[in-house]
């Protein structure tokens, strides 16, 4: 159990305190070195509170050291139980040990031991890695789950200490370690312990094969890293059989029903600002991550000129697309909008939300075939249940690519590099241009 201190003075930061205790009478605290605004601490739920005003970044790493913390007592109370071995002042040694190991450096912990966990390279991973935020969320999501999973491997196994070391780890545990996460639900109902040390698992739900090689992907990303820094001499993961992702066709709407949806009055201001937006979107095709950071001075005479957030490192390369007369009538209608952000966006989940909203409102609701993230059949559902933000993107590309039917020269107005698998999939063969292919065999007679 962790609390914060029951006061909070004049915003000043208070440490955390750790609380042990158990059915036959053990009852230990102490304070740690987590510091945090009291106000700031869900004590229900023992975590930072969603709605706090704190960086994302401290977040983080609020969240990690308290989830290393409290997996290091829980494992090193199981050894100490073993012997009987919990005297008085027992918890306030285990976290000073805790600390005094802590406090050496990366390379240095590194050298003084033969594993290498994922917390003694994730933060030095993340720092030579330019990624967005939202990016950067995902890796830190990844490291809760193999948290997790550490916790999972020590209830069905005899190893009570195993950790996830990148020098050891071979196929066999990858392919518990992805049997695990397609169906953590199902484990964490089985051992409660998991919950106990991770309330977080709480938001965990099914998911589904394409979720889960992203997942890898990113593990092996770090894997491949931790090789080219000289931490380890090859990886054992080229053993380990990736998941493989499938895509069905790319849904997205006409033209003519872009323009209902323009058209269309609606019941709020935010409401039709969100709309306008997602047309802005439709008619420019950048990711949602470029349209949050475009400024007012990325056009110039009516081009719109940025570098997309999610290539930058590999590839700089500046998209230009020429705005057409309905983006540049909706930027023209925000121009007098205080600051330099080119229009009045939100965050993207309640963007996202107001989409599907906005296409029940205009009547787009026509039914579409689409295959299920978990189960991988196909099933039918009204488009506006799937519309989102990428749905602007691929209407931007579809509806573009049924005109000129040049994948390069399409890309060079989205951002995707040439020959690009994942631009391979928003190009969606229609009948139409399935006709103009078989008359190409028509001889006159």
């Amino acid at each position: 159990m962790l609390r914060a201190a029951s006061k909070e003075k004049a915003g000043k930061l208070s440490p955390l305190y750790i609380r042990l205790s158990d059915a036959e009478g053990f009852d230990q605290s102490v304070r740690t070195r987590i510091m945090i605004l009291p106000s700031h601490w869900d004590k229900r739920s023992e975590t930072v509170r969603s709605r706090a005003m704190i960086r994302p970044e401290d977040r983080e790493r609020i969240v990690r050291d308290m989830m290393s913390l409290r997996d290091y007592v829980a494992v090193s109370y199981c050894e100490a139980r073993k012997s009987d071995d919990v005297p008085q002042g027992w918890l306030a040694k285990t976290v000073d040990k805790f600390y005094r190991g802590d406090t050496m450096s990366e390379k240095e912990s590194r050298k003084s031991g033969n594993k290498l966990l994922i917390d003694d390279i994730m933060d030095e991973f993340l720092r030579d890695r330019d990624m967005t935020v939202g990016r950067k969320k995902h890796y830190e999501t990844l490291r809760s789950m193999i948290h997790r999973f550490e916790i999972y491997y020590r209830c069905i196994s005899r190893r009570s200490r195993f950790v996830f070391d990148l020098l050891t780890v071979n196929a066999e545990i990858l392919n518990l370690l992805l049997d695990y996460l397609e169906s953590e639900e199902a484990y964490i109902a089985k051992y409660p312990k998991i919950a106990e040390l991770d309330p977080s698992v709480s938001r965990v739900k099914l998911r589904g094969e394409n979720y889960m090689t992203s997942i890898f992907k990113q593990l092996r990303a770090i894997f491949n890293w931790a090789n080219r820094q000289g931490y380890m001499k090859g990886t054992l993961f080229a053993h380990f059989t990736m998941p493989k992702q499938r895509y069905g066709t790319p849904v997205y709407i006409t033209l003519d029903e872009l323009n209902v949806i323009y058209r269309t009055k609606l019941p709020s201001l935010e409401m039709s600002r969100q709309r306008d937006i997602f047309v802005f979107q439709c008619n420019v095709g950048c990711r949602v991550s470029d349209l949050i950071r475009l400024k007012k001075g990325c056009v110039v005479n009516e081009v719109i000129e940025y570098i997309p957030v999610k290539t930058i490192r590999e590839n700089a390369k500046t998209v230009s697309v020429p705005l057409n007369k309905v983006a540049m009538e909706i930027i023209e209608k925000y121009a007098d909008m205080p600051g330099d952000k080119l229009l009045p966006f939100i965050s993207p989940q309640k963007y996202n939300d107001n989409i599907k909203e906005i296409f029940a409102l205009a009547g787009i609701t026509r039914p579409v075939t689409v295959v299920d993230s978990v189960t991988r059949k196909e099933k039918k559902v009204p488009i506006n249940e799937i519309a989102s933000s990428h749905m602007a993107r691929r209407t931007f590309i579809g509806n573009i690519y049924r005109l000129v039917k040049d994948p390069n020269l399409v890309a060079s107005l989205t951002g995707h590099v040439e020959g690009s698998k994942a631009f391979c999939r928003y190009r969606t063969i229609d009948i139409d241009m399935k006709r103009d292919l078989v008359k190409i065999l028509e001889v006159e007679g």
